[in-house]
């Protein structure tokens, strides 16, 4: 809530900063805290339901239009909100080359405000992953990277530290350009500032071979972390004996030295895949197959490549769950891409989070990513509506599931055959009324799912 009332606050300074310097606006209207939480609701849902142009939302043909956009808020107000939305206070943003210039500064607040929550929100498991993504932006940007080997190839370079078994973003940071940097390089120092908040807690670092070097081993062992990655063989103190092999041919081979607590490996898959570890014992090998000419053939695998496979995933499967829906509409401003992004990534979080903790019933037997986006728009839109509506529709929803009024829960009524339901029956009068086996559990009557809450809200109100 008090991010909310931040947006809201800098949307509407912004808005008088450019009247002021441009001209009074006849058609704005400074936007309060329901009204922005709609706006936000409307974008996610917009990554949901995708059309080619903001205004077919509205449009009046029943096949492209949508009823709870049209709902909620006019497509000018939604285009006004669209036109001075900010994040930032524009009035303190500080010079190019002045000093405290940030880059980032038109984000930084939301995203201070973010990775506080992440991190305080999560207990991590013991495995970890960090890696790079990629944030979509065609646009001029002084940091923008190209990275052909991506399936998003122009944008905005994201390093995150996400928990290896869930998917959860727990800290991420923005790729800048050339920096200052310690003697040991740019992996090595992303690494030790995503890791920061988790030294001296015994965990597991996975990372690729962008960043894995004895240096960036021993500096974790220095605060109680463990790293394991591939790496390139021209990484110096890698041992020259592993880079070429001559004893290494068929597919299994392995031959692991070891210095201290670190272990190099190479092992023959496909081709050699090299490996550090401060997390391995040498003399554990692991049973895996492999697919040759259609055939499932077993090899053995040193710990180091068993564990890699197994945890380095982490950041892609954040990426999987961020990347299925998106979150707004493309525009001119790279800001708003990174906003986007962040508002992607909470949610997600919020999913992970939800799948892990929560207990309620539902009649679905997976809780899937689109279900908590749509009861997130849900409770972030709360009833919202730019237009008067009818005392029942005017309603904010229920902040429970729609299968839980309190005591009262929507489940199957056994022994009375499908009836008809009472909510579209008492209250809608529809000339269509559906027959369910579905009710509530104490009143014992009959309800579709979507009339629970209603239903519930209804009895109350007419009993008042």
């Amino acid at each position: 809530m008090q991010l909310i009332d931040l947006i809201c606050r800098y949307t509407n300074a912004h808005a008088d900063w450019v009247q002021t310097m441009k001209g009074p606006d006849a058609y704005w209207e400074d936007v309060s805290n329901a009204e922005m939480r709609a706006y936000l609701a409307i974008n996610v849902l917009m990554g949901i339901i995708v059309l080619p142009e903001i205004r077919m939302y509205w449009s009046s043909n029943p096949m492209i239009g949508n009823a709870a956009i049209k709902a909620m808020m006019t497509c000018n107000r939604f285009c006004k909100i669209l036109q001075y939305f900010h994040i930032s206070d524009r009035a303190a943003e500080p010079r190019r080359g002045s000093p405290g210039y940030d880059r980032l500064y038109k984000v930084r607040e939301v995203m201070d405000t973010l990775m506080v929550t992440f991190k305080r929100a999560y207990t991590l498991h013991k495995q970890v992953a960090v890696d790079e993504a990629m944030i979509k932006f065609s646009g001029r940007l002084s940091f923008r990277q190209y990275m052909p080997q991506k399936p998003i190839k122009r944008g905005m370079k994201v390093w995150m530290l996400c928990d290896s078994v869930s998917g959860y973003l727990f800290n991420f940071d923005i790729y800048l350009g050339k920096q200052e940097r310690t003697h040991h390089g740019l992996g090595h120092d992303v690494v030790m500032t995503l890791t920061e908040p988790i030294y001296h807690s015994c965990r597991h670092v996975y990372f690729d071979n962008f960043f894995t070097g004895l240096p960036l081993l021993n500096s974790l062992l220095d605060v109680s972390l463990y790293g394991c990655g591939t790496v390139r063989v021209n990484r110096i103190g890698f041992p020259k004996e592993l880079s070429k092999p001559k004893d290494i041919k068929n597919r299994g081979d392995s031959k692991i030295l070891q210095q201290g607590q670190i272990t190099a490996s190479v092992w023959r898959d496909k081709k050699n895949v090299h490996h550090l570890s401060a997390l391995s014992d040498p003399t554990d090998m692991r049973q895996a197959t492999r697919r040759v000419h259609g055939v499932e053939v077993p090899v053995t695998q040193p710990h180091c490549v068993w564990a890699y496979n197994k945890f380095m995933g982490g950041v892609d499967l954040h990426d999987q769950f961020r990347s299925t829906y998106r979150v707004g509409r493309d525009g001119k401003k790279w800001w708003r891409y990174l906003f986007n992004f962040m508002l992607n990534c909470a949610i997600v979080n919020a999913s992970i989070m939800y799948k892990h903790s929560s207990q309620r019933n539902t009649k679905k037997r997976r809780f899937t990513n689109l279900d908590m986006r749509l009861e997130f728009i849900s409770e972030l839109a709360g009833g919202f509506a730019k237009k008067p509506r009818s005392p029942l529709d005017s309603i904010s929803p229920s902040r429970v599931s729609y299968d839980n009024v309190g005591e009262h829960k929507n489940v199957r009524i056994e022994g009375r055959g499908k009836t008809t339901c009472k909510y579209h029956a008492r209250f809608l009068k529809t000339a269509y009324v559906p027959k369910i086996v579905f009710g509530c559990n104490i009143c014992n009557v009959h309800l579709c799912r979507d009339c629970h809450v209603p239903y519930h809200h209804a009895v109350l109100m007419k009993e008042r």
